[in-house]
């Protein structure tokens, strides 16, 4: 059925027929305009739509059009006498509408009815934050949201988040934005969120975000190394700034401390080093006037927000040597102690090189010097190494040489930047430096490629983002549980230790599980019901007995194999059977077979060392440099000789005997100098007397002879050692007074206690 409007048009066309009379008759398929039959237009709220309507049996010359709106009062639409639509729909025209456009020509006309379905554009029902514009850091996290609604039937909406007109990776479909800028980012920007349905109509909203710039603290890229300087000589080290690094570009300053670490010994007199950083941050060494030794710095460095790192504890060293000033004129293979006499040494400066004068002969004590290998080329341009005399005669003047000159060559693991390197031992022919890009974690990083001097923030628990492994935001996965309604993967993602359906449950006293804190599986904690324990004494949760049995542990038995509840020993005694002598040996043998072993094995173990020693005189001289040692064996003779009395023993020299030796070992002490020939003399002497030793003999023959005799055995240990410490004598060129009166008093010792047996 045409509704009111179709017969209102149907009406107007009847009149203006009428009103034509009889010219109506003339109107023929030739004269009368007909309007091309495309009649169904899809429009978009908002936009502007125009149409040209055509005739298709003539030309538009002389033909006027109009339309009249047939379903509802559309507004803003128009049609030129030439047939051109315009219309441009609003909110309130969605939906099908129909319109009855009338092409007129003289008295003849023809109608056209057109559908219009005007589709809706994505409208906005919430979004967050509310303000369009924002500020935050850096370091700051917005979470923006979005949700919108299509009244067209059947729509699907699309989201798209941009960054200044740039997609964000990973934002296609999502309702909320999680938005961290980064030290990347600074100024002003554009977050917008583009809605679009499935006509490929969409809305946009924007919000400004001001980002305001964080300042980061320098990052300390390499370990400062040590380095070492000659005495009285200030020395150039090292550029800070290869060292340091400000993440946000700006310049560095740097300052220094002198530090004592921890690990150092109390009373350590450090070297009096002062340090100058220019400003450049080169660093330049200057010890005090005679000062040796060492010292130990911090350097830090500082931003221009006064923000700053640390760098590790820099060692540096005061070497000194007495051909310093020579070395520094001579060629590099010229030093004393390299076998060649050159130009600048002679005889008295370097007899090692050039021999001994003529008609010198070594007098006194002769150095016997220890070299140890030259050190690498030092940066400074150096090689050093330690000489030690070995026969410690305190005459330093024909001691070698421990430092000469020598050309350094940059090398890629000096801790310098040098040569063409780019940074600190990287670049060029060395290891490529490290980026923020390398998958490896190094230059001060906190995570691998992130953080220290990387833009890109690593990964947390509370940066607002959901990665690593994470179920949700900054929950689940790596990082604490999600609470109730979260999404989840595993139980052990949520607090409740209950995932179901991808979501983390709610934790309750009736949910089976022990969570939110309770002591128990829903009790304890916040849950009003008490949890039962071991130790309540009360027989509850599942237990046999008494806290035993069930979740405790097992119920004391008689046959458990255990000593419980009130047994003398396994399963027996108390209200078990008595215990007999199966019991009680089962329970104490081993005790007694440890003991046992433990009794007879100490004494096998002295009596073998004993006899060892006794074969091994050079090994029983140790025993004069223990002092412990020497007092075991002696006391342990004086216990064994009272065991020899009991026996009636003999002893083996008389006590007048021992007294003529020990006078005459006294009168020789007391010389200002004492002949090493003879105190050696006098001691074989004594030894003779003891052990009947012939004019000529050896080790074998001391060896044998002192076995035989009838020393006791721990003293033949103690006569052997000395035997051979005295053997120094005759074959050394120097001994000291002081070593000789020591020999004195322990011979005298010796052979007091042999007198008394």
């Amino acid at each position: 059925m045409l509704n009111k409007n179709i017969f209102l048009i149907g009406v107007v066309l009847v009149m203006f027929l009428f009103s034509m009379g009889s010219s109506s008759a003339q109107c023929t398929p030739s004269t009368t305009p007909r309007i091309k039959r495309i009649n169904y237009f899809e429009l978009a709220e908002d936009a502007l739509f125009k149409y040209d309507f055509n005739l298709s049996n003539m030309d538009e010359k002389g033909v006027s059009y109009a339309y009249a709106l047939l379903d509802k009062q559309l507004t803003g639409i128009s049609i030129s006498d030439d047939g051109v639509l315009v219309f441009k729909p609003s909110s309130d025209d969605i939906g099908v509408s129909r319109i009855g456009v009338i092409a007129v020509k003289e008295a003849c006309a023809d109608t056209l009815i057109v559908t219009l379905k005007i589709l809706d554009k994505p409208d906005i029902t919430f979004y967050e934050p509310r303000n369009s514009s924002l500020q935050v850091n850096q370091t700051q996290t917005i979470v923006f949201k979005v949700r919108a609604e299509d009244r067209d039937a059947n729509e699907t909406l699309g989201y798209e988040w941009f960054l200044d007109r740039s997609l964000i990776n990973g934002s296609i479909n999502k309702t909320t934005l999680v938005f961290r800028p980064g030290y990347e980012l600074s100024g002003v920007h554009t977050i917008s969120v583009r809605i679009t349905d499935s006509h490929n109509l969409s809305t946009t909203k924007e919000w400004n975000v001001q980002v305001a710039r964080v300042n980061r603290a320098p990052v300390l890229l390499f370990e400062v190394p040590g380095f070492m300087v000659f005495k009285n000589t200030a020395s150039g080290a090292y550029n800070l700034n290869d060292y340091f690094d400000d993440p946000d570009g700006g310049p560095l300053s740097f300052s220094y401390k002198q530090v004592r670490p921890a690990f150092e010994l109390p009373g350590v007199v450090y070297a009096n080093i002062s340090v100058n950083i220019d400003e450049t941050g080169f660093v330049s060494y200057n010890p005090g006037l005679d000062t040796k030794g060492y010292a130990y710095f911090v350097f830090r460095a500082h931003d221009i927000l006064n923000k700053s790192a640390e760098s590790n504890i820099v060692r540096v060293d005061v070497i000194s040597s007495d051909k310093f000033s020579m070395m520094r004129n001579s060629s590099v293979t010229d030093y004393c102690g390299d076998f060649v006499c050159s130009m600048v040494e002679d005889c008295h400066t370097c007899p090692f090189d050039c021999g001994l004068c003529k008609d010198q002969e070594p007098v006194g004590c002769m150095p016997d010097w220890n070299c140890s290998d030259w050190s690498p080329c030092l940066p400074a341009g150096f090689m050093i190494r330690n000489c030690t005399d070995l026969a410690n005669c305190g005459d330093n003047r024909t001691k070698p040489d421990e430092v000469i000159r020598c050309e350094y060559t940059a090398r890629c693991d000096d801790g310098l930047k040098n040569g063409v390197e780019e940074g600190v031992d990287c670049g060029g022919p060395c290891e490529p430096c490290p980026r923020c890009d390398d998958g490896v974690q190094n230059q001060g990083e906190l995570g691998v490629d992130c953080g220290g001097p990387c833009a890109k923030p690593c990964p947390s628990c509370d940066d607002g983002i959901k990665n690593q492994n994470e179920s949700d935001v900054d929950c689940g996965g790596p990082c604490p549980g999600c609470p109730g309604g979260k999404s989840c993967l595993k139980n052990k993602d949520c607090d409740s230790l209950r995932c179901e359906y991808l979501v983390c449950t709610f934790p309750s006293c009736d949910d089976g599980i022990r969570n939110q804190g309770e002591s128990g599986v829903d009790c304890g904690g916040p849950c009003p019901k008490p949890c039962g324990n071991c130790s309540d004494g009360v027989q509850n949760q599942g237990e046999s007995g008494v806290d035993c049995g069930g979740p405790c542990e097992p119920c004391p038995s008689c046959d458990d194999g255990l000593k419980n509840g009130g047994e003398w020993l396994v399963d027996c005694g108390g209200e078990c059977r008595r215990c007999g002598f199966s019991d009680y040996f089962q329970a104490y043998i081993v005790f007694f077979i440890v003991l046992f072993v433990i009794l007879g094995f100490i004494p096998l173990v002295i009596i073998s060392y004993l006899l060892f020693l006794l074969a091994h005189p050079e090994r029983a001289r140790a025993l004069y440099e223990h002092n412990t040692s020497f007092t075991l064996l002696v006391e342990a003779n004086r216990f064994f000789r009272k065991l020899r009395k009991l026996r009636n023993k003999s002893v083996v020299i008389s006590e007048d005997v021992a007294k003529n030796f020990m006078s005459e070992l006294s009168e020789l002490s007391t010389r200002s100098e004492i002949n090493d020939k003879e105190l050696y003399e006098r001691i074989l002497r004594i030894y003779s007397a003891l052990l009947g030793l012939p004019e000529e003999f050896d080790d074998n023959i001391f060896n044998m002879k002192l076995r035989a005799s009838n020393i006791p055995l721990l003293l033949k240990i103690l006569f052997a050692g000395f035997y051979k410490k005295a053997e120094i004598l005759p074959i050394a060129s120097f001994v000291a007074r002081e070593q000789k009166l020591d020999m004195i008093v322990e011979l005298r010792f010796l052979l007091s206690e042999l007198v008394k047996g």
